[in-house]
């Protein structure tokens, strides 16, 4: 069995230090301000800040994190002799997912003896980190990557998870919610 490394991106919402601390490797989402041109990664801006520019009218546009950064930090982890199990954001939600799927297949051609695994978790925040945390408990219980890959498509059809929102204007903003929904 070769060494594995767990990677996921931040719409699983566990916080850095807690993946640091379990071995997760993590991607970035991005996202910027309708009227700016700075480009905010996880961390960059403190929630309090964030949502203050959202009460005061401000859109926050999102973009999908890419496959040419998931590629960088999958094939780091592969040339230092690991294998890459990507448990990754909702395709039905965000193409973030079919990014860091497309680039386990890129380079599971140029490094064939390598495993590439990505699941595609079909939830988002912490349903998706339950996943992450389920995933790395299972590694830490000694499962193989193709065991914990297998574990978390066999269980992510029964995960049940709910979320609230203060008020549907943001989500009217950003485009996931009609106007008429909203209203």
């Amino acid at each position: 069995m070769n060494p594995y490394i767990i990677f996921t991106d931040t719409a699983c919402d566990v916080p850095a230090e807690l993946l640091a601390e379990w071995g997760v490797g993590v991607e970035s989402l991005s996202f910027r301000f309708k009227d700016s041109e700075k480009e905010y990664f996880n961390g960059d801006i403190d929630p309090h800040a964030f949502y203050d520019e959202m009460r005061a009218g401000q859109v926050a546009q999102t973009a999908a994190a890419n496959q040419a950064g998931f590629r960088r930090a999958f094939e780091e982890a592969v040339q230092q002799g690991n294998d890459v199990l990507y448990i990754g954001f909702s395709s039905g939600l965000s193409t973030t997912f079919n990014s860091g799927r497309l680039a386990c297949e890129d380079l599971s051609e140029e490094y064939p003896a390598r495993k590439l695994i990505a699941v595609d978790t079909l939830a988002a925040s912490a349903g998706e980190g339950l996943l992450v945390y389920l995933a790395v408990q299972r590694k830490k219980e000694g499962a193989t990557i193709e065991e914990v890959a297998a574990y978390i498509e066999s269980i992510k059809l029964n995960l049940c998870h709910l979320f609230t929102v203060d008020d549907l204007v943001y989500l009217k903003r950003g485009g996931r919610v009609s106007p008429a929904v909203a209203l």
